[in-house]
């Protein structure tokens, strides 16, 4: 039997990764994709992921994207501030 493939976009949230087993993917990351990728399961808005990109993230995983996004932050900082830089500059 062949294994169901699904390239996403690490790092993938607990949720997110159960969800996907759940159906029987393999997950890898998504930088190596296909160029002609078409992804099975995109996450739904309000789904595992939720509205917020903060959603079920750590501090470690919040203070990755605010760095990939250029964004400046306290490094003692604690979860809810982090989280709520990291959605705000989502949004804008």
């Amino acid at each position: 039997m062949d294994e169901k493939v699904v390239y996403e976009k690490h790092p993938v949230t607990a949720e997110r990764k159960a969800e996907l087993r759940q159906k029987g993917y393999k997950i890898i990351d998504a930088k190596f994709a296909p160029d002609d990728y078409k992804h099975p399961e995109p996450m739904k808005k309000g789904a595992s992921g939720g509205d917020k990109p903060s959603k079920g993230l750590r501090v470690e995983e919040i203070k990755v994207k605010l760095t990939e996004k250029g964004i400046q932050f306290d490094a003692e900082a604690e979860r809810p501030a982090l989280a709520e830089l990291l959605d705000k500059t989502v949004q804008e």
